[in-house]
């Protein structure tokens, strides 16, 4: 296993660095506090490769590598947990639209997803349906050449802004389907949900009353629906970690510089050994989480399952950067506390991540598990 990465891999992690000091980091502060996306960032996101980033090259897409790809999400995380959030939940589905659709289908939905024209959701998660994700209740029935969808789904990022979805429906007697949606075709009610973090991402309740969806939408074979939900799932959580290496990342180095530069007693706060204990257990946890994702990163590219790896990865980055963001906290005493410093907003988002692609506690049970050889909860 690789823990540096290759020469086209620091390339191309530099080259999204700078873009996002460049282009995104200047509008953090005034979007996160308005709770809204920029207008058109998506087709900004393009030709660093964020949009698209492992699709194929021969469906439009980047062709990236799994690994690369995780750099990127690190990257944009430790930029704006937002803006990551969004982005990873759109790439998920232009890979499984990709992956299972007609060569009709990629033609007419995934083009504009590439480009950063639509926006994309993903539709599993109900009321009554979170982590026993075959118990699917929204219903789907035949209608003529058509389909409807009746039923609610619910923690839906990019639920009031994206145009295109896949969305897991019950089918009669066969189980749980997917189908493509797109707002242009069916009829989609969406009441925005406010949230503790991720301000600026889009989270939403989604109706679908009777909604017809054309018969062409249908995505693989009925019944199959559950199987292209779950196909990602191990990828899921290790884009989590991954994402949480990034915030943590950020929280640590702003409270480096908040120690090199807040004074007290004459010299700065960084001089003092309880602020360096802190800032040592923060780059210890923030590395060693680093390198559990990049594990589990590597087993995924090497063809295996990872299911222990990444649900270990998951775990490990996102419980321990919530720890080095409530330090970096505390580095920054009653102003971290503040929104004049970003160290909140950093602790806020992670807090999103412990519970994002399964709760610490769904981990713990696929772990444990796997390591005993039962059948496990994925």
């Amino acid at each position: 296993m690789e823990f540096e990465p290759s020469a086209e891999q620091v390339l191309l992690r530099d080259n999204a660095r700078r873009f996002l000091e460049r282009e995104v980091a200047p509008l953090v502060a005034e979007h996160e506090a308005r709770g809204e996306l920029p207008a058109g960032i998506y087709s900004k996101l393009v030709e660093p490769g964020f949009v698209g980033a492992t699709v194929p090259a021969e469906h439009g897409g980047h062709g990236l590598d799994l690994t690369s790809y995780l750099m990127l999400v690190e990257e944009l995380a430790y930029c704006w947990g937002s803006l990551r959030s969004s982005v990873t939940t759109h790439n998920m589905v232009a890979g499984i639209i990709a992956d299972a659709a007609t060569p009709e289908q990629r033609a007419r939905h995934l083009g504009p997803l590439l480009d950063g024209r639509h926006i994309a959701f993903f539709g599993l998660t109900e009321p009554n349906v979170g982590s026993d994700a075959a118990a699917v209740e929204l219903r789907a029935r035949a209608d003529g050449d058509a389909w409807r969808l009746s039923g609610t789904k619910i923690m839906i990022t990019n639920g009031t802004i994206a145009q295109t979805g896949v969305v897991i429906a019950r089918l009669d007697e066969v189980g749980p389907t997917a189908f493509v949606v797109d707002r242009d075709e069916t009829a989609v009610g969406a009441r925005p949900l406010e949230k503790m973090g991720n301000l600026a991402t889009p989270l939403a309740e989604l109706h679908f009353e009777d909604a017809v969806v054309p018969g062409r939408n249908l995505l693989g074979e009925p019944g199959r629906g559950l199987r292209l939900a779950l196909k990602g799932l191990a990828g899921g959580r290790c884009s989590v970690a991954f994402a949480a290496v990034g915030l943590a990342r950020a929280a640590l180095d702003a409270a480096v510089r908040y120690a090199r530069e807040r004074r007290q007693f004459g010299k700065p706060i960084g001089a003092f050994q309880l602020v360096q204990e802190m800032v040592a257990e923060m780059a210890n946890l923030t590395d060693a989480a680093r390198l559990m994702s990049l594990r589990a990163a590597a087993a995924l590219a090497a063809g295996r399952k990872g299911v222990l790896e990444s649900s270990q990865a998951k775990l490990f980055a996102t419980e321990a950067g919530l720890r080095v963001a409530h330090m970096a906290i505390q580095v920054h005493g009653g102003y971290g506390y503040t929104r004049e410093f970003p160290v909140e907003r950093y602790y806020r988002d992670l807090r999103h991540l412990t519970l994002a692609e399964g709760t610490s506690q769904i981990q713990q049970l696929v772990i444990g598990r796997e390591l005993l050889g039962l059948d496990a909860i994925r």
